[in-house]
């Protein structure tokens, strides 16, 4: 056996230390041409902020991302007389919010799963209840509503949430629909409050230990295969019944039902506006004694169908009907009249333009008929009506919101505010006298917004520098709207200020002139003669920014962007 000397192993340890100083500075240099060749990357979850991005930005992924406005200005206001104050910054993508009380709310946030409460406009610094969300683009703690049980005592939260195994960002099992019991919290009087039953209470606990307890699964929904069109803005009717919009969970070439106007295959619970009871069963529509589809399980959930994604959906306060802002595939984003059995058209028709006919925005395609060939309609039990608005380019809408409440005046109670997820607008319509059609200015009483400048035009433009909206709420306490910013994690109280016209007139938008008379013998050419129709399906989807088909891989949608996107708020 030879042994070394001890200056033989000195010389060799300095050997071995000169090596790993070599190897070491070889990566620290090589370390930029690793980063451009994609063998370190950063973190795919969110991009990284800087000032040459957009304020509309896409995250760095190979696959569906989720697009929103991050711009941090502060609102401006189109219409004088309004401002601003922060109730609650620091959230994390918040998505939804609801009213326990005065200066109590709880707020969702997406990719965390949590419920938080922000009370007296402090975020507490525990939430309510956290639970297990996927987060792949919309996926996510979606929506929230609040019921006053008078015969119980007892306050329910109930949320939709795409729930995933494991931890957030798990592998979803299903966009669920639960209910809840909140807990600990004291009371006080909500009469007169929608949402609340007369004389009944709700919790006013200046106590940040309240829990969200005794969970009950109420439906069952498709999160497959996903991870855009989850829908969720659920709300509470005036029937006192719950509302929860879905869209198609991403069905495109394969899957659809006949809630997507596609007879193969049955209604799964997508693409349509579902209605239950606070115990999540279906409801028997009042004026017919029946369901309105079907008595067939999911479909006697249906309230409407056709729907490809919906943000937002609110109850006139006048009429009680049902609105909805929808999201098209790039082109086509709508607000809607809702009717019992409205079929939107998806995925045959979005916005006013039949699909397979080519691309809009360019042109070429053709507009529907009124009364268009080939929808399902559940043996008459269904019926389809064309947009109150579509917008040619998309904006992005998220919540829809009826101003019930007189503290902006008469000239705003009762108008129609709709935000947009792109941009960080708020717009507002005023409606008719029968309360079915919005009052719209030209050029846009055609009904369509078909240029850039009519979409953004200040006719209809409330406000803008929110960033990404998520959310518009009107408190039943204080009549204040409230707005949800996803992009700046924060959420704004909206403020009359001493400049604020009062009267009736202020905010109305101008009515168009009467059309011209028109002489018996007039006839219009047949709509899309000169059209190059292409009746192939999704293989003749609007090509996106980035030249992929609208709805396939690749996409660039309502919301999404880049590749594969497409909604909002997500």
């Amino acid at each position: 056996m030879i042994h070394k000397s001890n200056s033989s192993r000195g010389s060799e340890l300095s050997l071995v230390l000169l090596t790993l100083t070599a190897f070491c500075l070889a990566i620290l240099f090589s370390f930029p041409a690793l980063q451009d060749s994609n063998i370190i990357s950063e973190s795919h979850s969110f991009s990284l902020r800087s000032s040459s991005l957009p304020s509309v930005f896409a995250q760095s992924t190979d696959g569906p991302v989720l697009r929103y406005s991050d711009d941090v200005s502060n609102p401006a206001f189109i219409q004088p007389g309004f401002t601003t104050e922060v109730v609650a910054d620091g959230l994390s993508l918040p998505t939804t919010m609801a009213f326990l009380s005065q200066d109590d709310i709880l707020v969702l946030e997406k990719d965390k799963g949590t419920v938080m409460r922000v009370i007296g406009g402090e975020v507490q610094p525990q939430p309510l209840l956290d639970v297990s969300v996927a987060t792949e683009v919309e996926r996510c703690m979606c929506g929230i509503a609040i019921s006053q049980n008078n015969a119980t005592g007892k306050t329910y939260v109930f949320l939709y949430y795409t729930e995933a195994q494991g931890e957030d960002g798990g592998a979803p099992i299903g966009n669920r629909l639960y209910r809840y019991d909140l807990e600990d919290g004291q009371s006080g009087s909500t009469t007169g409050v929608a949402g609340f039953d007369s004389d009944s209470t709700a919790p006013t606990s200046t106590s940040s230990a309240a829990k969200l307890v005794n969970p009950k699964l109420l439906l069952d929904l498709p999160a497959v295969p996903g991870p855009r069109h989850n829908g969720g803005a659920i709300t509470i009717g005036p029937d006192n019944n719950l509302y929860i919009p879905i869209g198609d969970t991403d069905k495109v070439t394969g899957g659809t039902t006949e809630s997507q106007n596609n007879d193969e295959l049955p209604a799964d619970g997508s693409g349509g506006i579902l209605r239950v009871t606070q115990d999540g069963e279906p409801v028997v529509n009042p004026s017919t004694g029946s369901y309105i589809l079907g008595n067939d399980y999911p479909l006697n959930l249906y309230y409407a169908y056709g729907i490809r994604n919906s943000f937002g959906i609110d109850f006139d306060p006048v009429t009680g009907n049902l609105w909805d802002s929808e999201n098209g595939p790039g082109y086509g984003d709508e607000i809607n009249l809702i009717e019992p059995g409205f079929n939107s058209g998806w995925n045959q028709i979005m916005g006013v333009w039949e699909r397979g006919g080519g691309d809009p925005r360019e042109g070429e395609s053709i507009i529907a008929s009124d009364q268009p060939e080939g929808l399902i309609d559940f043996e008459g039990k269904g019926q389809y009506y064309p947009p109150k608005l579509a917008f040619l380019y998309t904006i992005g809408p998220t919540a829809i919101k009826f101003l019930d409440s007189t503290k902006y005046g008469a000239g705003y109670q009762n108008d129609l505010f709709l935000g947009d997820i792109h941009a960080g607008k708020i717009y507002y319509f005023n409606l008719d006298q029968g309360r079915t059609e919005l009052i719209l200015p030209e050029p846009l009483n055609d009904k369509i917004a078909d240029t850039d400048g009519e979409s953004a035009s200040e006719a209809i433009t409330f406000a803008t520098g929110f960033a990404g909206i998520s959310d518009i709420e009107v408190s039943p306490f204080d009549g204040y709207m409230y707005v949800v910013s996803l992009g700046q994690g924060k959420i704004f109280k909206v403020l009359p200020t001493a400049d604020l016209d009062m009267s009736v007139s202020a905010g109305s938008v101008p009515s168009p002139p009467p059309p011209p008379p028109t002489s018996p013998d007039s006839t219009l050419p047949p709509e899309g003669d000169e059209a190059d129709e292409n009746n192939n399906g999704d293989n003749n989807e609007p090509a996106s920014e980035d030249g992929s088909s609208g709805d396939e891989e690749g996409s660039n949608d309502e919301n999404g962007g880049s590749s594969d996107s497409d909604d909002s708020e997500e």
